[in-house]
């Protein structure tokens, strides 16, 4: 995706790890976004725990996940606050659940990105108090074509609305009351919002908007950023006029629904109306929020993927890429939207939700390192969270032991160099590589030179002489292996010649841009080590049979390169 080089010796000088916190940011600089506490950037190392572990303080201390947080070398922990917590009668507030995780985050000097558990979670309004499920004259529901009910409360129900918001001030007020210190940076606005069941809402409410004006606020946007929209927007508005008044079908066109391709949106028009007003409701939500407490905010969703073609299969109105815009004109309040991945089209998703300069935070995610090393890499990552590292594993949800393990390595060495990451933040010198079965071979152009990384992990079996039956079963078995494990790399080059490699069962091979120096390209130094404080501590020093860069499991290389006279 790279890039750039964009101020990086201001952010280099901007960066000093301390330990006197104040008002978090969002910060744009150029074409690049890092997030700030106290005027210094701020990396989030972190994972995000299971939807109701931190309701409970007990819980938590008895499956220990503090001690598992800090074993992980986390600086950040995503944790939620439940409506129907905070608010169980209308108006009487209990914090408790909130309380206990700042308090204990701060004992363990970690930061907390707080997520708002209230009128939508996964597409549903399970977290809303008794007192809105139990009234839905008041708080309506949504209601499908043929008129029956979703468990989803309407965009259109002001009073929802209204209700929400006041939980969400009288939390922000309260946060803002016992947390001087900024232990929580950030708050995550609702969870996976978005109609699932139905293309769009056809309450009474909503066939009136549907049927009204598109609202001004959004054809504005659209004149305003004509020729910078979300491809797919652009064609459709386009196709019929590009107009600034009428209906959504004068406006956007009639949608089509007869087409399963996964990158072809049926019903389209639908997925802009229902965008908008999830964007409005949740804008207002955002912007009462921080006017009392005024720290960064974003929301998240459901990724729409393979065999999921129509809005309603995944959450209509979710603020996915091509209705982003949709979503940045009605709630310019939120800071960006951020992407739970739990598909195979990894990179596809990244390079979708970057477009538009929206900052990459992945809130969720498979415990991956690869991935992980590859979001802050490749995409200047705010942060990366695997869900449901704590406790118990919960299914395919959860981080297995290994993968916590191996995550924890990683971000124990990337803690340590969080200078050199932001410094590099929109430069061409800091990639990221992500090895897999669709892409074995990844090739980087850095300076000089072309990196190519692959897998370090063995395919095939040595042949010291055993039988065929036995040499075909150590390969089959070492293939299976290969094929399982995570592999990928975070490079940064730190002059010409010289490059650091944090990475997982990869291997890297250089060679040089002009084709006449390829064959001159040699390895001056390889040296194995990890970082302590921002500098460098060497290990073994490789050579002989081990002059190769190759990385198995996680680990660190430093490699000074120089070019042989006696190359071609």
């Amino acid at each position: 995706m790279k890039r750039k080089n964009l101020l990086t010796s201001l952010l280099s000088c901007l960066l000093c790890i301390g330990t006197t916190w104040a008002q978090p940011k969002v910060v744009k600089v150029g074409e690049t976004t890092h997030f700030e506490i106290d005027g210094k950037p701020f990396v989030m190392f972190t994972g995000e725990l299971h939807n109701s572990t931190s309701t409970s303080e007990s819980y938590m201390k008895q499956i220990g996940v503090w001690e598992q947080m800090k074993k992980g070398n986390f600086n950040t922990v995503i944790a939620s606050a439940s409506w129907n917590v905070v608010e169980p009668q209308p108006g009487q507030y209990d914090f408790t659940s909130v309380d206990h995780v700042i308090k204990n985050a701060r004992a363990n000097n970690m930061k907390v990105v707080m997520i708002w558990f209230a009128s939508w979670k996964n597409g549903n309004s399970t977290y809303a108090p008794s007192y809105i499920k139990r009234n839905p004259k008041k708080y309506p529901l949504v209601q499908k074509e043929d008129g029956s009910y979703l468990n989803v409360l309407s965009t259109f129900g002001e009073e929802a609305m209204k209700a929400d918001k006041a939980a969400f001030v009288a939390l922000m007020k309260h946060i803002k009351e016992v947390d001087p210190d900024h232990t929580v940076i950030m708050m995550q606005v609702e969870n996976e919002m978005g109609i699932l069941g139905s293309i769009r809402d056809y309450s009474p409410a909503a066939q009136k908007a549907w049927k009204g004006q598109v609202p001004a606020d959004l054809t504005a946007y659209l004149t305003a950023h004509k020729g910078k929209l979300y491809p797919e927007l652009e064609k459709v508005w386009a196709a019929n006029g590009q107009k600034t008044k009428g209906t959504w079908e004068e406006v956007f066109g009639k949608s089509y629904s007869n087409s399963d391709n996964y990158l072809d949106f049926p019903e389209y028009t639908e997925e802009i109306f229902q965008a908008y007003y999830y964007g409005k409701y949740v804008g207002e939500i955002v912007a009462a929020g921080k006017e009392a407490h005024n720290i960064p905010m974003y929301v998240n969703n459901w990724l729409r993927q393979p065999g999921m073609a129509h809005p309603g299969q995944y959450p209509s109105g979710s603020p996915l890429p091509e209705v982003i815009d949709v979503w940045r004109a009605a709630a310019p309040q939120v800071d960006f939207t951020a992407p739970d991945i739990y598909i195979n089209e990894y990179e596809w998703v990244l390079s979708e939700f970057a477009r538009s300069q929206n900052p990459i935070f992945i809130p969720e995610c498979k415990g991956d390192v690869a991935k992980a090393l590859y979001a802050y890499g490749e995409y200047d990552a705010l942060g990366f969270a695997p869900f449901g590292f704590d406790g118990p594993k919960q299914g395919g949800l959860s981080v297995s032991d290994e993968d916590f393990d191996n995550l924890g390595k990683a971000y124990g060495i990337l803690g340590q160099i969080q200078p050199m990451l932001v410094a590099n933040y929109g430069s061409d010198k800091m990639r990221g590589a992500l090895i897999t079965d669709e892409h074995p071979s990844v090739e980087l152009p850095m300076g000089d030179y072309i990196l190519t990384f692959t897998s370090s992990m063995r395919r095939r079996a040595f042949n010291y002489g055993q039988g065929a039956e036995q040499l075909a079963a150590e390969n089959a078995a070492l293939a299976a292996q290969a094929k399982k494990a995570q592999s990928g790399a975070l490079v940064i080059q730190t002059s010409a010649d010289e490059f650091y490699i944090v990475g997982i069962n990869v291997s890297v091979n250089f060679k040089h841009k002009d084709a006449k120096k390829t064959g001159s390209v040699m390895t001056d130094l390889i040296e194995e080590g990890t970082f302590k404080d921002g500098k460098w501590v060497p290990g073994r020093n490789l050579n002989g049979d081990e002059n190769r860069v190759s990385i198995s499991g996680v680990g660190a290389e430093r490699v000074i390169l120089y070019s042989s006279p006696t190359g071609n």
